[in-house]
């Protein structure tokens, strides 16, 4: 599954991206978060090691859809990452 850092805030929600795919690799991915736990913004971050252009917008949208605990005492957007690894399973 997907692993992440986010300061030591748990996640309440970490979808998996479901989706066919035919070659391996990773996705990282940096999120900003919201004292509430929301995802408002993700982008594609340094360490991808796909060009694979329906990983990354996949990997992309389950990020966007996590969740994590709620921090009241955190800066306003808080950044962290999620990082996606794609293993063909034989």
């Amino acid at each position: 599954g997907p692993s992440y850092s986010l300061g030591g805030r748990g996640a309440k929600s970490l979808p998996s991206p479901t989706v066919d795919f035919k070659e391996e690799g990773k996705v990282v991915i940096d999120i900003w978060v919201d004292r509430d736990g929301i995802v408002k913004r993700a982008e594609i971050g340094k360490g991808t090691t796909t060009t694979n252009s329906t990983l990354r917008e996949t990997a992309l949208q389950a990020a966007l859809n996590a969740s994590f605990a709620e921090d009241k005492s955190a800066t306003e957007l808080q950044k962290g990452t999620i990082t996606y690894t794609f293993i063909i399973r034989q």
